[in-house]
C-alpha cells in the first residue's frame, strides 16, 4: 500500500491535440479534506449483496466476490479486474436495479477512499465515466442517493490522487446530449446541489465539499457558480461550522477569480460582514475578503 509520501499517480489526461488537461499543479503538499468515517462496511457490503445479487449474471456475481476480497478481507483494489467499472455502470445506471444497491455501493467506495489505491478504480473509469455520468444526475436522485454521493465526493479528498481526479477538466460528450461534461463540472454540480440541498445531512456534506475544494488548485471557470451557491446559502442562518467552511471556500474563489467573484459578492450579497462576530476564526476569514471587496469597482 502506498504511503503518504508515495502517492499513487493517475496518468495525465490529454486533449485531442495532445495538450494535458489537468488542474493547476499543486504548489503545496496535499491537505486532507473534511471526510466522514462513520461506517459499518460489513453491513454495507451485506446490503449490496442482498439488494442486487439476484439481478446479477454470473460475471457480475464474480465482481461481488472480488469486492468481498477488497472490502471485507482488505486485500486492496488490486484484486478488482480491469472491467470492474462495467459492473459499477450496472449498479449505477440500470433503472431496474434498486436505489438501496446504489447507496450501498457509494458507501463502500466512501469507505475505501481512505486508502490511496481507491485511485485504481477511478482510473479504470476514465473511458466509461460510469461514476461521473451517474453523479451528474444528482439533482434527480432520491435523497438517500444524493447524500451518499455527496459523502463519497467529500471522502475522495482523503488522498491527493483521488482529489485531483475530481478536478480533471478533460471533456466527454454528455449522455443524451447537452454541454460536454468534465470531472470538474460534475464535482461543481455535486457541491452546489448538496450545499443547497433539502436535508441537514446533505447541506453538511455540501459545506464540507466547498471547504475541500478550497484546499486545491483549479481553474477559475467554475468559481462563479460555486460562489453563487455560497451566497444563496448565506441568505439563511447557517451554523458556525458551515459558515466557516463556506467562508474559507469563498475566500479561495475570490482569490482565484479575482474580478468576477468579488463583483458577484458585492452585487448579490450578503456581504461576508453579515457574519462578523460569529467566531474569531470566521472573523479571520472575513477580513481579507472584505479588504478585497473594497478594491472592486461597481458598474
Amino acid at each position: 500500500m502506498a504511503g503518504a509520501e508515495e502517492q499513487i499517480e493517475i496518468p495525465t489526461e490529454v486533449a485531442d491535440g495532445g495538450e494535458p488537461l489537468m488542474p493547476k499543479k499543486e504548489k503545496k503538499p496535499h491537505e486532507k479534506g473534511i471526510t466522514f468515517r462513520d461506517f459499518d462496511h460489513v453491513k454495507d457490503f451485506e446490503d449490496l449483496v442482498r439488494t442486487i445479487v439476484t439481478l446479477c449474471n454470473g460475471e457480475e456475481q464474480e465482481r461481488l466476490r472480488e469486492m468481498e476480497d477488497w472490502i471485507i478481507k482488505n486485500e486492496g483494489t488490486w484484486v478488482l479486474p480491469e472491467g470492474f467499472n462495467t459492473f459499477l455502470g450496472s449498479v449505477f445506471h440500470k433503472p431496474d436495479w434498486p436505489s438501496e444497491g446504489r447507496i450501498a455501493m457509494m458507501r463502500l467506495l466512501s469507505y475505501g477512499a481512505e486508502q490511496d489505491d481507491i485511485v485504481y478504480i477511478l482510473h479504470m473509469d476514465r473511458k466509461e465515466h460510469a461514476v461521473m455520468n451517474y453523479a451528474q444526475q444528482i439533482d434527480r436522485m432520491p435523497i438517500g442517493e444524493q447524500e451518499s454521493l455527496a459523502m463519497l465526493f467529500c471522502n475522495l479528498f482523503e488522498t491527493a490522487s483521488a482529489s485531483q481526479w475530481l478536478l480533471y477538466t478533460s471533456e466527454w460528450e454528455a449522455p443524451g446530449g447537452g454541454l460536454p461534461l468534465s470531472n470538474m463540472r460534475v464535482t461543481t454540480k455535486v457541491a452546489v446541489t448538496a450545499l443547497l440541498g433539502d436535508t441537514p445531512t446533505l447541506v453538511n456534506y455540501g459545506s464540507a465539499l466547498m471547504a475541500n475544494l478550497a484546499t486545491k488548485e483549479f481553474f477559475d471557470d467554475v468559481c462563479s457558480e460555486l460562489a453563487m451557491a455560497i451566497l444563496q446559502f448565506y441568505q439563511g442562518k447557517p451554523p458556525e461550522e458551515q459558515v466557516f467552511r463556506c467562508m474559507k471556500a469563498l475566500g479561495k474563489f475570490c482569490a482565484v477569480a479575482s474580478r468576477d467573484v468579488p463583483q458577484l459578492v458585492k452585487m448579490i450579497g450578503p456581504e461576508p460582514s453579515k457574519f462578523s462576530g460569529m467566531s474569531p476564526r470566521v472573523d479571520e476569514l472575513i477580513e481579507p475578503i472584505m479588504a478585497r471587496l473594497a478594491t472592486v469597482p461597481m458598474f
